[in-house]
Order: C-alpha cells, then sequence, then structure tokens
C-alpha cells in the first residue's frame, strides 16, 4: 500500500473510532444535552420519558456550577451508571472534581447517585424535609427504578443526602455564592431550591415542570406545591432549571405549572362543591393543557388525587 494511502486510511479508522466513542458516550449519557445559562453555569437536560435500561433513570434536569475549587452537581442521577453520565459530560467542560452535590428532592433520580460521588469525597446536602423523604420513600422507590432500568441498576446504592439544612442558608464557596432555600412538600414530600441571586439564575427541582406534564401523586401535596411556586414568584428568577424540561422562563414555567396547579385545584372544587364522587373529576376538561407531553396519560390521575387531597381539607 503506498504512503498516501496508508496515510488516509489510518485517518479514516481515527475517526470512525472517534465517532464510535462519541455515539457509545451519546448512549451511555442517555441523550444528555448540556446548555450553558451563565459563565460557569449549567443546566444537563435529560430526556421527557419515563426510567428505562437505556436512559440510566436520568430522565430529568439536572444542572453544575464550577467554582474555583471544584463543581457543585444539582441532582446526582437515578442510577449508578446514571451518576457517571454525569460526571462523564461534566467533565466535557471542565477537569475540576465534583466536590458538593445538592439535592433538590426525594425522587429518585435527585439522589441515587449520591453514594458514587461521596465515594469520591464529595459532600451532599439538602434540606430536612428533602432528606426525610429521600429515608421515607427510598426502599419503595428503590424497587421500582430497579425494574425500569434492568441491568443498568447493578452497583446502585442509594444514599440520602449526608448534611441538611432546616432554614434558607447561603454557601459560600470560592467563586460562587448560592442560597439553599427549603420550600417544603410539592411533588415529593420535601423540595429545596438552589438559588444564585447574583445571576438571578434559579434550580427549582421538581417544583417547576415544563414542556410536560406535572405528576402528582400520593406522595405530592398540590397545595403546599402552590405556595412552593409563589416563593420562586417572590424571588423573581431571570432563568429556571426546571424539573424537567429545558431552562425556562418565570412566565413560561408559571404557564406549565402554577396555573396548571392552581386551574385543576379550582376545578375540582366545583364538583366538591356539587357533592360529586371522585370519578367524575374525570370530566374535567384539561384540554387547555393538551400541549404539554404526557397529558393522555396523567391529567385524569392528576385530578383524582387533587380530589383526594382537598376531601380532607
Amino acid at each position: 500500500m503506498k504512503r498516501n494511502q496508508y496515510s488516509v486510511l489510518k485517518c479514516a479508522c481515527i475517526f470512525l473510532a472517534s465517532m464510535l466513542s462519541f455515539y457509545v458516550s451519546m448512549v451511555k449519557g442517555s441523550s444528555l444535552e448540556v446548555e450553558q445559562l451563565a459563565p460557569n453555569i449549567y443546566s444537563v437536560i435529560g430526556p421527557l420519558e419515563q426510567r428505562s435500561e437505556l436512559n440510566l433513570a436520568n430522565n430529568a434536569t439536572f444542572g453544575f456550577i464550577i467554582s474555583e475549587s471544584g463543581v457543585i452537581l444539582i441532582d446526582s442521577g437515578g442510577t449508578l451508571e446514571g451518576a457517571k453520565a454525569l460526571e462523564e459530560i461534566i467533565h466535557t467542560i471542565t477537569p475540576k472534581p465534583i466536590t458538593h452535590i445538592i439535592n433538590t428532592g426525594g425522587q429518585d433520580h435527585r439522589w441515587f447517585g449520591n453514594r458514587y460521588f461521596t465515594d469520591k469525597g464529595a459532600v451532599t446536602l439538602t434540606s430536612t424535609m428533602t432528606q426525610a423523604d429521600q429515608q421515607q420513600r427510598g426502599s419503595l422507590q428503590a424497587i421500582s427504578t430497579a425494574i425500569l432500568t434492568g441491568k443498568n441498576w447493578s452497583g446502585t446504592d442509594p444514599q440520602a443526602a449526608q448534611r441538611a439544612i432546616s432554614v434558607d442558608t447561603t454557601l459560600d464557596i470560592p467563586g460562587i455564592t448560592l442560597q439553599i432555600i427549603p420550600v417544603g412538600p410539592a411533588h415529593t414530600g420535601g423540595e429545596t431550591l438552589v438559588w444564585l441571586p447574583q445571576k438571578k439564575v434559579l434550580f427549582s427541582g421538581d417544583v417547576v415542570y415544563v414542556e410536560r406534564m406535572l405528576g402528582i401523586g400520593s406522595q405530592s401535596h398540590h397545595r403546599e406545591w402552590i405556595k412552593a411556586f409563589e416563593k420562586i414568584v417572590e424571588l423573581n428568577p431571570d432563568i429556571i432549571v426546571p424539573g424537567h424540561g429545558h431552562p425556562t422562563t418565570l412566565k413560561i414555567a408559571t404557564q406549565d405549572t402554577y396555573n396548571y396547579l392552581t386551574f385543576l385545584r379550582n376545578e375540582v372544587d366545583k364538583f366538591l362543591q356539587a357533592g360529586e364522587d371522585i370519578s367524575s373529576v374525570n370530566l374535567i376538561d384539561q384540554s387547555r393543557f393538551s400541549y404539554l407531553k404526557v397529558y393522555e396519560q396523567i391529567k385524569n390521575r392528576n385530578a383524582q388525587r387533587v380530589f383526594e387531597e382537598m376531601e380532607w381539607e
């Protein structure tokens, strides 16, 4: 083979190998998408679909902040492999170690990756209510997530946040000042906001859903969820990194989350006042929110859950 032909073939092989490596990385990382929001502040957007073996239970939105000494990761992923995928994608931006993990909630993909990072020396922290929710629901969530993620569950060892705060707390890390704000129950039994006041960027966790319909489950508290969102309105962020969906504005977050919660509460109240039973709330016309993903799958369940809560108010 002539030298120039060999050189061309060698370059082609290197290119194909690099493309294969990129493809494998994308599969392992569950097609995670990185978006820079401000200098040293990033969101990591996962898919809106159900947890699966392919997405590693990273079907949520995460974030990270680069300080002078390391990286603060907002939520640690839904499995051991999910945590590794987040680390891998962070290290495409910076080689700095992940030193702090802040869990915004008690849902699996917010904290099931904690142990992977604590074994490397990271500190995990959240609010006392979020920590309690992790401890109370962790075992049941682990069973469900293990089934959904199949072989990619292997090695996952859920570990609740090590440190917890009960009041608004400012965390000063070289180059970064942020606030950890407990807002109580909402989608889960305890939600925690991460606020960067100087940049007006908020990591809301599951207090905010955009692009897909929020889920009101047995662990949710819709009236407190409304109050938690009103706390976000007081902060008046320029950018919100939601629990699900792409970074957004307060206006869009209000439409997709707050307006839906208040609409559903008002409509269910009409049925309660009329003495109707729980099955009747399936008749509520929720079509103004039909643009949201998974609308058909969960709209009736949401209405029924709100009915159950309001019966006991």
